[in-house]
């Protein structure tokens, strides 16, 4: 195991703030940063990060923990990767390390087996037998350059039925390594397995930690029928929560607070090599709600930018509902007939891009350009109001809201409450986190003290026991406060939540310790506490007794009747002395 001190080092080398900041869209509010959290649907910000706490809690959905847990669980990292991660950003040298994870060891092979696939695809690339690909396809045909050839990390799947598997068996990587990480397909005829991707160039899909996840193949064959073939989902790869070239994109689009959407690996990279670098790819889908609520968290508008035929305009429109609804703006950029993001950007260069990004227009506008109102019929009128009520649906601003249908009303040339009156809107976004857990208030709020107020300890662990808890679970929690302090003399929830085991026991620590209590007060309110505890405990114990009276009574066993009268006097009378 990676020893205490070594991840405490790791710790407190890296700065929760920095780390998370990497990821999402943090904006200093007060003391502390806030962004949308990237763990359920939310149009305001609830997701709370704390410099001096150095903790992350959602108030929205209930989910917390420190610098580790963020990466374990928005990354799917181990622990031990997790730490693995920080160490080497902070050039820390980790001693020793014993054991393995056996929940996490798949989701290590299919990750292994990803980054294996990446090295043979880009040495098969370079191979001389397929120097005309190389020089043909991508640099003559495609204008690719070898810098965007590097930095995309692209790749060949050469001709042979099993060349990874082979070159895989050399790394211990089996058939079924690869076949669970998408990269070999078990034949049912032959009984045997064979490379998922032959005769492609290979684009690989990697995440924000900068690790290959999946690849995208473009077929290099003439008569082939799947211009592309992508990687199946695995537990690594979910297409629906990916965005290609975000890894790449993510602080240029945070610098812009504006990211360009186009369909296409190809456009992506033609983007990029023209100097235009807050590009992300739909790969050629409607965006889903958790890529656009990904995307959110790094801009607050986007452009769509795609082919200018009907196959583009149709895939603006089934992307804009989700993007209204992760609270984005949105604008439409439209290339020159009879060109698209590609060959705009290869052919007329960056000018070029920023002329049409200048001259973007708003959704509504692109909605109803070229047609002619007064000739679209009551019944084409109507389908229109019907849709833009249900755009504006999904804005979750009401200025935001009032402006949009204001210019849906002028552009269609209709009332506007007509189209008040198709509007859905959402009921309030609930507290989820607040009907998620139910805890004796008396409890929850003497740990939240606790643990913000850990010079107290020495009086209480004197005075309260585990098991003067209600609730198993702060039981547990006040069970490992006790066994830190007498092990480390010290109370640390950041080394708490590591060994949670849990994120739901995580997330409850962190919730406790997300609460500021005022340094003045916090002494007095933690007696305070303590008190009520008491209190709350005798309450339970009082009715537990007078119920075991009750069937005492019932049964006419006086002898036991008058014991438990005897100590229902005796509680009474120490909640009184203690009341005075």
């Amino acid at each position: 195991m990676i020893p205490q001190e070594t991840i405490e080092q790791i710790r407190q080398a890296n700065d929760i703030v920095q780390i998370i900041g990497e990821y999402l869209r943090l904006k200093k509010r007060g003391k502390n940063y806030v962004a949308l959290c990237p763990f359920h649907t939310e149009k305001t910000p609830s997701f709370s990060v704390s410099v001096d706490k150095q903790i992350f809690y959602c108030f929205g959905c209930g989910k917390g923990g420190n610098l580790y847990s963020f990466l374990m669980e928005h990354e799917k990292m181990s622990f031990t990767e997790a730490v693995h991660h920080l160490a080497k950003r902070a050039n820390i040298v980790i001693r020793e390390e014993r054991g393995s994870d056996a929940r996490r060891e798949q989701i290590d092979r299919i990750a292994f087996a990803n980054q294996v696939a990446l090295e043979y695809f880009q040495k098969t690339l370079h191979e001389a037998k397929y120097h005309a690909v190389l020089e043909t396809y991508l640099r003559e045909r495609r204008k690719i350059s070898d810098e965007a050839i590097e930095h995309f990390q692209l790749g060949l799947a050469g001709e042979a039925w099993d060349g990874l598997i082979r070159y895989a068996q050399t790394k211990d990587l089996s058939e079924e390594d690869l076949s669970r990480a998408g990269l070999a397909i078990l034949s049912e005829k032959k009984g045997n397995y064979f490379d998922r991707f032959r005769q492609r160039l290979m684009i690989p899909i990697i995440n924000l930690s900068q690790k290959p996840i999946a690849f995208g193949g473009r077929t290099l064959k003439k008569g082939e029928p799947a211009k592309y073939v992508n990687s199946p989902e695995t537990p690594l790869y979910s297409k629906s929560n990916v965005l290609y070239g975000l890894n790449f994109a993510k602080d240029d689009i945070r610098t812009a607070g504006a990211a360009i959407i186009v369909e296409g690996y190809f456009d992506v990279i033609s983007l990029w090599q023209a100097g235009v670098t807050n590009v992300v790819a739909s790969s050629g889908t409607a965006f889903s709600a958790q890529q656009a609520r990904f995307l959110a968290r790094f801009a607050d508008e986007v452009y769509l930018f795609f082919d200018a035929d009907s196959a583009g305009r149709q895939a603006a429109l089934r992307s804009v509902d989700a993007l209204y609804d992760a609270g984005l703006e949105v604008k439409v950029m439209t290339p020159p007939k009879g060109e698209d993001p590609d060959s705009v950007a290869t052919e007329f260069g960056r000018d070029k891009l920023d002329e049409l990004q200048h001259e973007a227009v708003g959704y509504v506008e692109f909605r109803v350009r070229g047609l002619d109102i007064d000739a679209v019929g009551i019944i084409g009128k109507e389908k229109l109001v019907k849709e833009l009520a249900s755009v504006a649906s999904k804005l979750a601003d009401p200025t935001r809201r009032s402006l949009f249908l204001a210019e849906a009303a002028d552009q269609l040339q209709v009332d506007i409450q007509l189209l008040k009156q198709g509007l859905v809107l959402p009921p309030p976004e609930a507290d989820t986190a607040a009907h998620k857990r139910k805890f004796n208030p008396d409890e929850f709020e003497f740990l939240s003290l606790l643990l913000n107020n850990p010079g107290a300890i020495d009086q209480i662990a004197e005075t309260v026991a585990p098991d003067d808890f209600d609730s198993k679970q702060l039981s547990r929690l006040y069970a490992a406060i006790i066994s830190q302090y007498r092990t480390e003399s010290v109370v640390d929830a950041k080394r708490l939540i590591d060994y949670a085991g849990d994120a739901d026991f995580a997330s409850l620590i962190t919730q406790l310790v997300a609460r500021d209590w005022p340094p003045e007060e916090i002494d007095s309110q933690t007696k305070k506490a303590l008190t009520a505890l008491m209190a709350s405990k005798r309450k339970r114990l009082r009715q537990r007794l007078r119920d075991e009276l009750s069937a005492a009574e019932t049964a006419g066993d006086n002898e036991r009747a008058d014991q438990l009268l005897r100590e229902i006097r005796s509680l009474d009378q120490d909640a009184h002395k203690t009341d005075h």
